[in-house]
């Protein structure tokens, strides 16, 4: 019997359904015959149930589970998975030798298909399973991480904006709390989940419901569809019980700016779970719980210096929001460690008549605090991405400029990092256009420094044929006796990228040059080598160094196990085959003749 003579709740449920038939496998039988087309492609559970089984991590809302979208669905997140591997396909030829993806790439991807509504889900998650893959080229891999973080950035960057746009009554402070901290984990696999912080949040509020069902002023303001509390008396109970649930039963512990980690300042999952926390993320929970139970408060940000330390941020409460009288305004200090809440405007005079802050406010605040602690005092812990001090602070300053886009101080100091690590200028000359500094001479040097960037792409399509004087070959892991500073040889294993018959100074690489050299060798005269050395806090960065500074590891194995497991080839190598990394397409077609060299060298 053949499948189309099924009926079609055999076929549909009992046969199709099966897991092990894939989406391709579908769509290869519709066009088998007219009649298993119309029965599959009409099938909308089908569709449904293989959308969820294909991409398990995209929540399904509950309107959206029985509509009749899920075939077409099904063909978008499939046209924007081919995109992904057609883009990670040609980029590696188009960046070769600065291996940057542009932002343009990552916008191409989550803008959709031929003008079709995006699925920047599906996009992120087949970067995250490129990326992710142990047996994946080390070139694709490396594209596939560097666009994943690209693609979250921007998606990160869109929804915070949306916010932004809002209605102030609408715009929530958890969501962008929650924002913030998916910026800083860009750099992971696992980020934070909105749904995870408001189920926390939802936990708290139940809590502190429960603490007051026995009271008589609990039965119009402890639910979302009543009314907002309207007395004095009311509103202090719940606040109050609110702070002994949080300080005292769970244990949240408001900790001093100097005590804190960079978590503890932009990570609202890192607060929820080690209960401690700077006074904005705490003041932000404390705010979205009264939320919860009715009690509307305004956040009301001001500086005044204490004994007990620096408080700039209080919530404020009023039977009537635009109330303008003094004695019927109280304010409560989240972090203060006392159970009595409300208190009168005269015990915080310098916050007396002060307007109330905007959500933007709060995270402008936010990021200038983390900002200014980093720079200061915490700036050597700085690497949330695993790629460098200077690297993460240049994305904590590109997120700073997304909640305060018009910060022309900002976009200088963004832009004048960019220039330094030679990383996403095209973005900065954005943002300076943006803010009307096209006339700036940091405009002018962004755009010289382009420039050299795409005559460097262009000049390393000509092939390199190899001189008697050069000896060893790209791809080869050598050991690199590095002298710059010390008396003794200090040998480091490393990765041949590119080479060049003499000195030749250029603004990719780094140079180091010995302090003694021996007689009668000119350093300059002699083959210098692009490699790849590691580096604890940035990876592995990029140095040019001399022949003499390189020597083939007696033990080829053990030099690669030091390089260690991290790393990727920075997009130069597509695997290690036991004796040299065997080089992408791009350095192969460069240097021609280096593969039969290498092998040579590590017969």
């Amino acid at each position: 019997m053949s499948l189309n003579q099924l009926p079609e709740e055999v076929l549909l449920r009992h046969i199709l359904s099966f897991s092990e038939i894939t989406i391709f496998d579908l769509q290869s039988l519709m066009f088998s015959c007219h009649t298993l087309y119309r029965i599959i492609r009409n099938s909308n559970e089908l569709w449904r149930l293989k959308f969820s089984t294909r991409w398990p991590q995209i929540p399904i809302q509950h309107q959206e589970r029985n509509e009749r979208i899920w075939y077409e669905r099904v063909a978008l997140a499939i046209m924007a998975v081919k995109e992904v591997h057609n883009t990670l396909q040609e980029i590696s030829f188009q960046c070769y030798p600065l291996n940057q993806s542009p932002l343009s790439a990552a916008d191409k991807l989550i803008m959709g298909h031929l003008g079709q509504p995006p699925i920047p889900e599906c996009v992120q998650h087949e970067l995250e399973l490129m990326a992710s893959t142990t047996n994946e080229n080390l070139t694709t891999q490396y594209y596939a991480r560097d666009l994943l973080t690209k693609v979250k950035s921007r998606l990160i960057e869109r929804k915070l904006q949306d916010l932004m746009a809002q209605p102030e009554s609408q715009k929530s402070l958890i969501d962008g709390a929650v924002l913030i901290s998916q910026w800083f984990e860009m750099g992971k696999l696992k980020q934070t989940n909105l749904g995870d912080i408001r189920q926390v949040i939802e936990d708290l509020t139940e809590r502190v419901r429960k603490l007051t069902n026995s009271t008589v002023y609990s039965a119009e303001c402890l639910f979302p569809t009543a009314k907002a509390c309207d007395s004095f008396e009311k509103a202090k109970e719940i606040l109050d019980l609110i702070h002994l649930v949080m300080f005292r039963d769970i244990g949240f512990e408001p900790c001093h700016i100097y005590w804190l980690s960079l978590d503890h300042y932009c990570s609202i999952t890192e607060v929820l779970e080690t209960k401690r926390g700077c006074q904005m993320l705490l003041t932000i929970v404390f705010h979205e719980v009264a939320r919860e139970l009715g009690i509307p408060l305004q956040i009301v940000i001001y500086r005044e210096c204490s004994l007990s330390g620096e408080r700039d941020l209080l919530l404020r409460w009023s039977k009537d929001p635009g109330e303008v009288d003094a004695e019927r305004i109280y304010y409560v200090d989240v972090c203060a460690k006392t159970y009595d809440s409300l208190k009168q405007c005269h015990c915080y005079p310098a916050a007396m008549g002060q307007p109330a802050s905007s959500a933007q406010k709060v995270f402008h605040q936010m990021m200038s605090t983390i900002i200014e602690q980093l720079r200061f005092h915490w700036g050597s812990f700085l690497n949330f991405t695993g790629l460098g001090r200077d690297n993460d602070f240049r994305l904590l300053i590109r997120l700073a400029i997304i909640i305060s886009p018009r910060e022309k101080d900002l976009v200088l100091e963004y832009a004048n990092l960019c220039l330094a690590l030679s990383l996403q200028l095209e973005d900065a000359i954005q943002l300076l256009l943006s803010v009307g500094l096209q006339a700036h001479q940091m405009m002018k040097k962004c755009v010289e420094k382009l420039c050299r960037h795409q005559i460097l792409i262009i000049a390393a399509k000509f092939v390199c044929y190899r001189p008697l004087t050069v000896k060893y070959a790209v791809g080869l892991v050598m050991e690199y006796k590095s002298m710059p500073e010390f008396y003794f040889n200090h040998s480091q294993p490393c990765v041949i990228v590119s080479w060049s018959a003499k000195f030749q100074k250029s603004d990719q690489w780094k140079t180091v040059h010995r302090k003694r050299k021996p007689k009668g060798v000119k350093q300059q005269d002699q083959a210098f080598y692009h490699i790849l050395v590691k580096n604890a806090p940035s990876g592995f960065i990029g140095l040019n160094v001399a022949e003499e500074t390189l020597e083939l590891p007696r033990d080829i194995g053990l030099a690669h196990e030091q390089l260690g497991s991290d790393f990727g080839g920075n997009g130069y190598f597509e695997r290690f085959d036991g004796r040299r990394y065997v080089p992408s397409a791009e350095l192969r077609e460069r240097f021609p003749e280096d593969d039969k060299v290498a092998l040579a060298l590590t017969a």
